[in-house]
């Protein structure tokens, strides 16, 4: 596979070595997305915006990955690919900034206790990024069969 990086840490994506997996940044949701969740929590000073802001990030890090997940059987690789395939991170990136403001209109449908609200729990523009085609590889990264 050509130009494959090592995982890294900007900006936008903190990449998590005790997960593998790449978490959006405060900056992403605001300079990509247009969501400042600090001003918005000011208003309210209810909980730590440090610690409010790590936990919906990491959810919808979360939630992203378990869809990509759901997908395969060999999460291991999907998760090592999207780690050094530059084109990759760069499509986890966008659907989790999709998945964000998806989350924060209408909330975490995980938490539901209706099945067909947990169905819809992932923002159709997330599934579809994610269902593109990587060039580098010749599938997508919710391809089901063998990589």
């Amino acid at each position: 596979m050509q130009n494959a990086i090592r995982p890294y840490s900007d900006d936008y994506l903190f990449y998590d070595e005790t997960t593998g997996h790449y978490v959006l940044t405060e900056k992403a949701l605001v300079e990509n997305v247009g969501v400042n969740l600090r001003e918005r929590m000011a208003e309210t000073a209810l909980v730590n915006p440090d610690t409010a802001i790590k936990s919906f990030t990491r959810t919808v890090s979360d939630m992203i990955y378990q869809f990509i997940h759901e997908h395969s059987i060999d999460n291991r690789r999907q998760d090592s690919l999207i780690s050094s395939v530059p084109e990759l991170r760069q499509i986890i990136q966008k659907a989790m900034e999709y998945q964000a403001v998806y989350v924060l209109n209408v909330g975490n449908l995980y938490l539901s206790v209706k099945p067909e609200e947990r169905a819809v729990a992932i923002d159709y523009l997330a599934q579809s990024v994610l269902g593109n085609v990587v060039s580098c590889l010749g599938i997508s990264i919710i391809y089901g069969g063998v990589i």
